[in-house]
C-alpha cells in the first residue's frame, strides 16, 4: 500500500503539467520517443491508435499522412493531447480503453500500429480482456500492438521493485499473464525485457502482438 509521500505524488500526476515535468525529468519522455521511432520504421501503416494516450507526446514522431487515434478518460489529458501537432489527422476519444463504445468513433482503421505506452498496467485482468477484445475487433489482419509495462523478476533490484510497486498503476503482470489474456483473440505475441532505460530503476516488459489473418 503506498505511503501518504507517494499517494501526494500519484494526486500531483494527475495534473498533466505534472505529469509531463516527471516524464521528462525520469527519461521516459525519451526512451519513448526512440520505442515509437524504432516501431514506426519500415511499419507501413495507415493509423496509429494510442491508447491511454495521456497528453499524446508520441503525435509529433508520426509520418504526416498516418491517421492518430488518441484514448484516454482524463479530460484534463486530452486538452493538453488538443493542443499537439496538428500535422495529422488527429481524434481524441474521451473514455476508458475497456469501453466498447469508442469502436464506433474510429472509422475505418486500415493496418494499424497500436500503442499502449504504460497503460495496462493500470486496469485490472477484467478490463483488459474487454480491451484485448476491442483490439481483436477494431485492427485488421497484419497490424501491430506494442506495449510498455513494469514488470517484477528474479533479476530486478531493490529499488526498482520499490519503484514497480508504488507506481499508479498496481497489475504487474508476467509473460505468462498476458498470453493467457491475449489467448482468445488471434494474436501472436513476443516480449523483451529492459531495464535502466530510465533515469530511476525500473523494469519494463515489451510486448509485440501482431494480429493474425
Amino acid at each position: 500500500m503506498p505511503n501518504k509521500f507517494v499517494k501526494v505524488g500519484h494526486k500531483l500526476l494527475s495534473v498533466p503539467l505534472c505529469y509531463d515535468m516527471f516524464q521528462t525529468a525520469v527519461g521516459s519522455v525519451r526512451f519513448r520517443r526512440e520505442f515509437v521511432r524504432e516501431n514506426i520504421v519500415n511499419f507501413d501503416m495507415s493509423s496509429v491508435l494510442d491508447l491511454g494516450c495521456g497528453t499524446a507526446s508520441t503525435i509529433g514522431l508520426l509520418p504526416r499522412n498516418v491517421r492518430y487515434i488518441g484514448i484516454d478518460s482524463s479530460k484534463d489529458y486530452l486538452a493538453k493531447a488538443e493542443k499537439r501537432s496538428l500535422h495529422v489527422e488527429k481524434k481524441l476519444i474521451e473514455t476508458d480503453i475497456s469501453d466498447k463504445s469508442w469502436l464506433q468513433e474510429t472509422g475505418e482503421m486500415g493496418k494499424t500500429l497500436g500503442l499502449a505506452l504504460g497503460i495496462f498496467h493500470h486496469i485490472d485482468d477484467n478490463k483488459l480482456i474487454h480491451t484485448i477484445s476491442n483490439l481483436g475487433q477494431i485492427m485488421p489482419p497484419s497490424s501491430k500492438l506494442v506495449s510498455l509495462d513494469p514488470i517484477i523478476d528474479e533479476e530486478s533490484s531493490n529499488l526498482a521493485r520499490w519503484f514497480a510497486k508504488n507506481d499508479r498503476g498496481q497489475f504487474i503482470r508476467e509473460f505468462g499473464e498476458y498470453e493467457r489474456l491475449f489467448s482468445q483473440n488471434n494474436f501472436k505475441l513476443s516480449f523483451r525485457i529492459t531495464r535502466n532505460s530510465f533515469r530511476i530503476p525500473y523494469d519494463l516488459i515489451i510486448m509485440t502482438a501482431i494480429k493474425n489473418s
